[in-house]
């Protein structure tokens, strides 16, 4: 697609809103060291490295974002994330339960994953957002801003494949379908391309805080339309 094409559907290739459930900050919030998120970080990558070795395609899609996840970018990394949890140094991590800790971690690095992408640090937005996944908690979210950074990157297989797989979860977003659609508009698959942007505008239909996803889906339907 020409570049006005892409500068159209632009809204499509950014961080939707977290959606995860219990990720909500509060008032007393939730200290987040640096050394513990590099910990966190390091997890990832061995996950992600480990998955992809055993012909994981989802793993395999996010190690050719080319993630800056090296020991030397990990300390920078780290402290981005500390910083995103906005908690002055003199105050203690509060403690949570499992569950909850987890999903407000969770949220700060999908809030520092949403920095990095807007800055186009997609690489660093990636591996972050690879750790999100990594967590457990947010999948949909993750898969959907991984997504989003391989379309940027246009890396259109890989998008397609995150996508695709964010597709299939029980919890499902409108911009994955767009992302899916784009990519099989790019590669010429129009009935598929048709039959996902249509999906995405039927979800987002009637959703006040989803126009931006279904104007895109929209427009991508009358670009392939009159394509």
């Amino acid at each position: 697609m020409e570049a006005g094409g892409m500068d159209i559907i632009d809204g499509v290739f950014a961080l939707p809103p977290m959606s995860l459930a219990g990720s909500e900050p509060d008032d007393a919030g939730l200290a987040l060291e640096a050394e513990r998120s590099v910990r966190l970080i390091r997890e990832a990558r061995h996950d992600v490295e480990r998955r992809a070795l055993g012909n994981d395609a989802i793993a395999a899609a996010t190690l050719r974002l080319g993630p800056q996840w090296r020991d030397a970018d990990l300390a920078a990394l780290g402290a981005d994330v500390a910083a995103q949890s906005a908690v002055p140094a003199r105050e203690p991590a509060r403690v949570e339960s499992a569950a909850g800790d987890t999903a407000r971690v969770a949220r700060i690095f999908y809030d520092t994953a949403g920095t990095a992408f807007g800055t186009g640090r997609l690489a660093q937005s990636a591996a972050l957002l690879a750790t999100v996944l990594h967590l457990g908690a947010g999948e949909a979210d993750a898969l959907v801003g991984l997504a989003a950074c391989a379309a940027r990157m246009e890396k259109f297989d890989e998008a397609l494949i995150l996508a695709t797989e964010c597709t299939r979860l029980p919890v499902k977003h409108p911009r994955a379908f767009s992302i899916a659609g784009f990519c099989e508009l790019e590669r010429g698959n129009r009935k598929a391309a048709q039959s996902l942007l249509a999906l995405a505008a039927r979800m987002a239909r009637n959703r006040p805080d989803l126009r931006q996803d279904l104007r895109t889906a929209q427009r991508l339907l009358l670009i392939l339309h009159f394509a």
